[in-house]
């Protein structure tokens, strides 16, 4: 009988059985956003209806290269904290730097640190034939970028001297030796009148910077006069995981069949790419390996304490592959967006040519003594480092049992961000924040490493330069900041010094065209050199 009811209202059951499939995730994504706009505990936050019930937004954001933009378009409507996300919240108040990422202190100094968002990285790890995959049980491999707190430490200390203000000197000759080969080179194609890609020439030269001070040996990138093919990977790897990381935003890698499609998708298209990157990483590591006796650079107190630290060669590999681009991609976006600054204001630039040309006889003159006498050049780096911040701040994770930020309690497990964009045009904090304006900086910066003074103001402008933290802050700050800035001041300085510069009109907008993700993706720059009028000084 009841066999006989069942067949007999089939059709009945098929239609509520297609409704259920059909109405079930749009009343299930319906019930979890009237959550979020109303019994969530971010609710009382402020920010746009859709940001606050959905992920969907910010998922667009971060795969359309615009999120730097974007978040501050938000704080500027919405104030100094904005729910991007369900449970997603960003920050633009100053205080927010030292309670999402500074070092815990006093009271608070066995507190656990908010840790990097594992929705914007993943782990590493290896198979026991030393494929890469991601499967449970695998051997993950440590870098300091992921590393935790007490691995991270130790981590930091060996790598620390090589960073140092000590060490950054006595590799000056290293760097000054491929400074001149870029003059050099660029030298040449002055004088026939060609156009260059500026962006192109540093990434090249800042690579072939950070694998000698790394692997003992550069990419050869300058001496060959074109990219390595680390080198474009590097900005082609930058794009592909914009994708996954917006996959990931939405929770879609928590679905069992959607996941399995994104990792069949992550190796066809970065799976051959990572692969080829290792492999790159992994030569030139052996090769760093046979070097005899100690060499004073980046890559030698790691080296030293390998074994003290339990750093298998996976490990190494990795921690190389993080300072190379680290060290490399984000200098070069520095002082490609310095130079595109200064070139879109003449009056600027012409201030500082006639500081370096006057303080300097010759090229050779040009060393990390006579650019710390140069106060213009560190302000029109630092106005630079400001306008186009040359990689984004990862968002943290709030730890178990929460994190006042900011003068409020935020739950746990709570998504926070401070975007150095947004920060560094923010309107509470810059008077007229999109002028290049290097006026801002003189007199109120550290001459050696750029560091603001203390309590620091700009009066005269009424700009807060100290809420400007590009290198980051706390225990897991930028350890490359004095190496950065040594590289920035001699290149950009040989530069204005050799050269008069004239923009390539398809270059005019370059800066609006760039794509934020990680760091910045960036169209060629293209400029027109002459060998440097000396009356200019």
């Amino acid at each position: 009988m009841f066999l006989d009811l069942l067949v007999s209202n089939l059709p009945l059951l098929t239609r509520l059985l297609a409704w259920s499939l059909a109405i079930g995730p749009v009343a299930y994504l319906v019930l979890t956003a009237v959550y979020n706009l109303t019994l969530h505990p971010l609710a009382s936050y402020p920010g746009p209806l859709l940001s606050r019930a959905t992920p969907f937004p910010h998922a667009l954001r971060l795969v359309s290269g615009r999120i730097p933009q974007a978040l501050h378009a938000l704080h500027e409507r919405y104030g100094p904290v904005v729910r991007v996300g369900p449970n997603h919240l960003s920050y633009t108040d100053p205080r927010a730097w030292r309670d999402v990422m500074g070092h815990r202190v006093e009271a608070f100094i066995h507190q656990p640190e908010n840790r990097k968002s594992r929705l914007y990285y993943r782990e590493s790890v290896i198979d026991r034939s030393g494929g890469l995959d991601d499967p449970a049980g695998k051997r993950k491999i440590t870098s300091i970028l992921d590393a935790d707190r007490e691995e991270h430490g130790r981590m930091r200390r060996a790598l620390a001297h090589g960073f140092s203000e000590r060490a950054v000197r006595a590799q000056e000759e290293l760097v000054r030796g491929y400074v001149a080969l870029l003059a050099e080179r660029l030298r040449r194609r002055a004088e026939k009148g060609e156009k260059v890609d500026m962006a192109a020439w540093l990434n090249w030269t800042t690579f072939d910077v950070i694998g000698d001070l790394v692997f003992a040996e550069s990419f050869g990138c300058l001496e060959e006069e074109r990219g390595h093919l680390y080198v474009t990977m590097v900005t082609g790897f930058v794009k592909q995981m914009a994708m996954f990381m917006g996959m990931k935003y939405l929770g879609l890698h928590w679905w069992k069949v959607v996941r399995w499609g994104a990792n069949a998708l992550e190796r066809q298209f970065a799976g051959d790419l990572l692969k080829k990157m290792h492999r790159i990483m992994e030569d030139k590591l052996k090769r760093r390996l046979d070097v005899k006796g100690e060499r004073e650079d980046l890559f030698e107190g790691l080296m030293k304490k390998k074994d003290e630290l339990n750093l298998r060669t996976e490990s190494l590999r990795a921690n190389a592959s993080v300072i190379t681009a680290a060290g490399s991609e984000t200098t070069a976006s520095a002082l490609s967006g310095a130079i595109y600054l200064l070139l879109r204001n003449p009056a600027a630039l012409a201030r500082l040519q006639h500081e370096v040309r006057s303080s300097c006889e010759t090229a050779a003159d040009i060393n990390l003594a006579a650019v710390s006498r140069m106060p213009y050049l560190l302000a029109c780096i630092n106005e630079s480092l400001r306008r186009f911040p040359p990689a984004a701040n990862l968002p943290r994770e709030v730890h178990e049992g929460g994190e006042v930020i900011a003068g409020r309690f935020v739950p746990e497990k709570t998504i926070v961000e401070v975007p150095h964009y947004a920060m560094n045009h923010s309107s509470r904090h810059w008077r007229d924040p999109f002028a290049f304006r290097p006026e801002r900086w003189l007199s109120k910066v550290d001459s050696t490493a750029g560091e603001v003074r203390e309590g620091s103001h700009a009066e005269a402008y009424g700009d807060r330069l100290e809420v400007m933290q590009v290198f980051n802050v706390g225990p897991r700050n930028c350890l490359g900041r004095n190496l950065a800035y040594a590289e920035m001041r001699l290149i950009l300085a040989r530069l204005v010094y050799d050269f008069d510069w004239r923009l390539a009109d398809e270059s005019r907008d370059w800066m609006d065209k760039a794509k934020g993700f990680t760091t910045w993706v960036r169209d060629p720059l293209y400029v027109y050199l002459t060998p440097a009028r000396r009356d200019v000084a």
